[in-house]
């Protein structure tokens, strides 16, 4: 899991076509405000490669090996504690939909002038971006999903918290999923672009998800815990929140997500771009039930849903 590099961002257009964006991302590390920049170099996600997941942290990229907080995480459902935080609000909205081919994932920057907020309790990121690892990263009790899509987001002084869906093919595929990874460039460094839509979408028809009309989507089942980026340079310090419940991909989306990793540069025909579980080193992961107040209570009223801070900009400012 990366930051996207801002800059790549075409300001306008969403007529169907294919971009040339020239060098690929820079990692994610160099991205967020005070961090140290990782060191750069090729490494895929192949384990019996050399620069592999396994030689991460020998290849320049030492968190990766060294680090004690890593993800992913296999999510062992009887080694939970309880979450007593309300349930998660997403106030996404529908934008230019950009599919990135980076090289090391299919992503979807959201444009500059955008504000896709995720609210925790009283605090509150911006979308920076979202992009899809085939198959899973994290597992449930070892099984693991055809898809998962990482929704990252940051703060105004650089924390990251991302949440994470997993897909499996299914009788009902989810159409906002399957276009874009339908729509997935071939080439590392091009973009496609596929109208409009909005990452809300992405999150229809999953248990445990509440759609509130004119209002934000409600996250009410999950799983929480503290982690890293799953990529190089594996920066700690990432707040996870990992849906209990996820959705349905096509066979063909899956198909095609795995021919594009396979022509990756330094993938060598290698299809997958999942890291390996990662060991939890006496991490708490914790579990929210759908329908629970804060305080572990049943809910029994609406859930209140308005934001809580009068001014996003001034709260949200100097994330790009």
């Amino acid at each position: 899991m990366n930051l996207t590099r801002r800059g790549l961002l075409k300001a306008s257009g969403t007529a169907a076509g294919v971009v040339l964006l020239g060098p690929l991302r820079e990692s994610a590390s160099t991205l967020v405000p005070g961090a140290t920049p990782a060191p750069t170099g090729a490494w895929n996600h192949d384990p019996a490669s050399p620069i592999g997941p396994r030689h991460w942290g020998d290849i320049g990229f030492r968190t990766c090996g060294q680090g004690m907080a890593q993800s992913p995480v296999d999510i062992r459902t009887d080694k939970v504690t309880r979450y007593r935080g309300a349930p998660l609000l997403l106030w996404y909205q529908k934008s230019e939909l950009v599919v990135e081919n980076t090289g090391h994932a299919v992503e979807v920057p959201v444009p500059a002038v955008v504000q896709d907020t995720l609210q925790i309790d009283r605090e509150f990121y911006e979308l920076v971006q979202y992009h899809f690892h085939a198959p899973s990263e994290h597992t449930l009790n070892g099984r693991r999903a055809d898809i998962e899509a990482h929704f990252v987001h940051t703060d105004a002084q650089g924390a990251i918290a991302v949440v994470g869906v997993v897909y499996r093919c299914g009788d009902h595929p989810s159409a906002a999923l399957d276009k874009i990874l339908l729509s997935a460039p071939a080439t590392a460094g091009q973009e496609a672009h596929a109208g409009e839509g909005s990452p809300a979408e992405l999150f229809g028809n999953i248990h445990g998800v509440s759609v509130i009309p004119g209002g934000p989507v409600l996250l009410n089942s999950f799983y929480a815990y503290d982690g890293s980026l799953t990529t190089p340079g594996c920066a700690e310090n990432v707040r996870w929140s990992m849906l209990a419940h996820g959705g349905h991909v096509s066979n063909a989306a899956v198909s095609r997500m795995h021919e594009v990793i396979a022509r990756f540069p330094d993938y060598s025909g290698y299809p997958n771009n999942n890291r390996p579980t990662q060991p939890r080193n006496g991490r708490v992961i914790s579990y929210r039930r759908g329908g629970e107040t804060a305080d572990g209570g049943r809910r029994g009223t609406a859930f209140e849903t308005r934001r809580m801070v009068p001014d996003r900009g001034a709260s949200l400012a100097g994330i790009r």
